[in-house]
């Protein structure tokens, strides 16, 4: 294989590596939700008990359910499944430009705070500006997302 597809082939793999994670912490947590223990999920997946803590906090915030009409709990899984194969980039773009993001925090009394303060899990910084860093998104797509965005 020539380099170039080489490196598109990785870039797709690791799509599908992010993909499939967000869907097993999607499972894992929807399981804890539904009733089984932290003890036997640990025992399922041949790890200890802490390590299915840790995995459950991330979970609450990376794999959300997917919401409806979309084919993600988040963007940034939008993102990733349009770089895995799993949808086209015109689906991925329709999806993103009609995503509800979460607002900034306004501005507090005290600017040096503001720089330092979490960023909205949801917000359209976090989640878009994470795919692009990821290589989810295409400068091209991610330009057109905002355009559309800013109307």
């Amino acid at each position: 294989m020539d380099r170039d597809r080489l490196f598109s082939s990785m870039a797709e793999n690791r799509a599908r590596e992010v993909v499939a994670h967000i869907g097993f912490l999607r499972n894992l947590r929807q399981l804890y939700e539904g009733g089984v223990t932290q003890t036997r999920l640990a025992q399922v997946n041949g790890v200890s008990q802490p390590a299915i803590s840790q995995m459950l906090q991330r979970a609450r915030v990376e794999a959300p359910d997917v919401r409806p009409g979309t084919h993600g709990g988040t963007a940034y899984e939008v993102a990733a499944r349009c770089a895995a194969g799993e949808i086209d980039p015109a689906t991925m773009r329709a999806e993103l430009i009609g995503w509800e993001y979460d607002k900034p925090m306004a501005p507090s009394a005290y600017p040096a705070v503001d720089d330092v303060r979490p960023h909205a899990e949801g917000g359209f910084n976090h989640q878009i500006g994470r795919a692009l860093t990821h290589g989810f998104l295409t400068d091209e797509n991610y330009d057109l997302i905002l355009d559309a965005l800013a109307d």
